[in-house]
């Protein structure tokens, strides 16, 4: 066995700085503009319908700053479902516009980032409710 790279690459290539993948696009700016804000709504979130409410309008707010051409009608095709393992999905037409994006962005990544944050507020909530209302009194 060889400790060799593969000879699709050269010692050289692997010089601090120098990436061996094709330049993508990085959104993070754009996400930080909105992350603190997008998490104290979260966290100031009373219903679970209230946390994708919320996912949902930020995701848009994302993908308009990222110069995503959407419409405010777009939130129809943003599918918040915590109960799945991957807690979000795009539906046609919108999903038609950001596949191209998501191949060469971290845009997707980044609504992944998002859409975990509030799949754990959601569970939260549920969790604090069980809690609660077990430890209710009943008259």
């Amino acid at each position: 066995m060889s400790l060799l790279p593969s000879p699709l690459f050269k010692w050289g290539d692997f010089k601090k700085g120098v990436k061996l993948m094709e330049k993508q696009d990085s959104f993070m700016k754009q996400f930080r503009t909105i992350e603190h804000e997008y998490r104290e709504r979260l966290a100031e979130a009373k219903s679970t319908s209230e946390v994708g409410d919320i996912f949902i309008d930020y995701t848009l707010m994302l993908l308009k700053q990222a110069e995503v051409e959407v419409s405010n009608k777009a939130v129809e095709y943003i599918v918040f479902d915590p109960e799945a393992e991957v807690a979000f999905r795009f539906e046609k037409p919108l999903l038609d516009k950001l596949e191209g994006l998501f191949e060469s962005s971290d845009l997707k990544n980044i609504i992944a980032k998002m859409a975990e944050s509030a799949k754990h507020r959601y569970i939260q909530m549920t969790h604090d409710s069980d809690r609660t209302s077990m430890f209710r009194r009943h008259t």
